[in-house]
């Protein structure tokens, strides 16, 4: 008597606009990190300047052991998928990540040049604007912890562009987007797709402002 084996149900792969999907369960182990470790409630001042009853202390999980490999994975596969190469973001909030993909990246067989952008250039040695490894004409996918308003990701694409300007930019990427204005404003002025790990719909428990 033969015995077939039950076929696997095909995963569904993520659609361009979603980074991962909410039935990988990377998902839910990065959702239950970030509010361990990140999510606070209380009387804030962002730095965008306004008053927030929540903050997503973020660094308090891209900088956590399982959690930054988690993250630094899920960005790589993303990246193979649009066959980007090249990733990078402002400091402080990009750091983290980009120091994560690059040695992830060269280890899943998928180098990518990673590097970020200084708030201003340093004032003694080479004085450089840009550390790390980004070639012009490159194809960028622009990262960082959080979204709010966009403007880290303007100031970001500013600064690429003053030293690599035919650098372009379709994707930027966050690991959460607080949904106030960070995605309409990429594309009004850049035309730059906003996508993100979670939302801060993805997060009930979090007061209204």
């Amino acid at each position: 008597m033969s015995h077939k084996t039950a076929a696997r149900p095909l995963a569904i792969p993520p659609a361009d606009d979603e980074v991962l999907r909410r039935d990988d369960p990377r998902w839910q182990r990065l959702h239950d990190l970030i509010n361990e470790h990140s999510l606070q409630i209380g009387d804030f001042i962002l730095s965008s300047g306004r008053r927030s009853k929540f903050l997503f202390q973020l660094r308090q999980t891209t900088l956590f052991p399982e959690a930054a490999v988690l993250i630094g994975e899920i960005i790589i596969e993303y990246m193979q998928r649009l066959n980007l190469k090249s990733v990078g973001g402002m400091e402080t909030g990009a750091i983290p990540l980009v120091s994560t993909i690059s040695p992830l990246s060269h280890l899943k067989g998928w180098p990518v040049k990673a590097f970020f952008i200084r708030k201003k250039a340093k004032e003694h040695g080479a004085r450089e604007l840009i550390d790390g490894h980004v070639s012009d004409g490159d194809e960028v996918l622009m990262v960082d912890d959080v979204a709010t308003t966009g403007n880290s990701m303007f100031e970001g694409l500013a600064g690429l562009h003053t030293k690599f300007p035919r650098c372009y930019v379709r994707k930027a990427l966050v690991v959460i987007d607080r949904q106030e204005g960070a995605a309409e404003a990429l594309h009004a002025r850049e035309r730059i797709q906003l996508v993100s790990l979670f939302k801060r719909s993805d997060f009930p428990n979090i007061p209204a402002q």
